[in-house]
């Protein structure tokens, strides 16, 4: 059976990892500007005219793929600690819930004429 204190202390728990929204909502944020910013990039790159097939490679090379590259990095190192959180999140809902209808079912037991 959970207590009262077991159940305050697993929805205080929940709460600080679902904190993690607000720093996903951030990045992605954080990131839709930077792919707006690599989106200019590319209609530069598309409106330029490059002199020769080399220089559109040299582009790419210095100045598109780092770019890009660098978006991934900061997307991939920015969203992997809050979705662990959330995952924990679900995972400790989901043991609540399920010790919560343990109550429920138990206390319809107890009732029962």
């Amino acid at each position: 059976m959970i207590t009262f204190d077991q159940t305050l202390d697993s929805v205080e728990r929940i709460l600080e990892h679902l904190k993690s929204v607000a720093e996903l909502d951030s990045m992605i944020e954080h990131v839709k500007d930077n792919l707006d910013d690599f989106s200019d990039m590319l209609e530069y790159a598309h409106k330029r005219e490059f002199k020769s097939t080399d220089e559109a490679l040299e582009y790419i090379d210095k100045i598109l793929l780092p770019r890009l590259q660098g978006i991934i990095d900061a997307l991939r190192s920015g969203t992997t600690d809050p979705m662990r959180r959330l995952t924990a999140a679900k995972e400790h809902s989901q043991r609540l819930l399920a010790n919560l209808e343990l109550v429920t079912d138990e206390s319809a037991d107890n009732f029962t004429p």
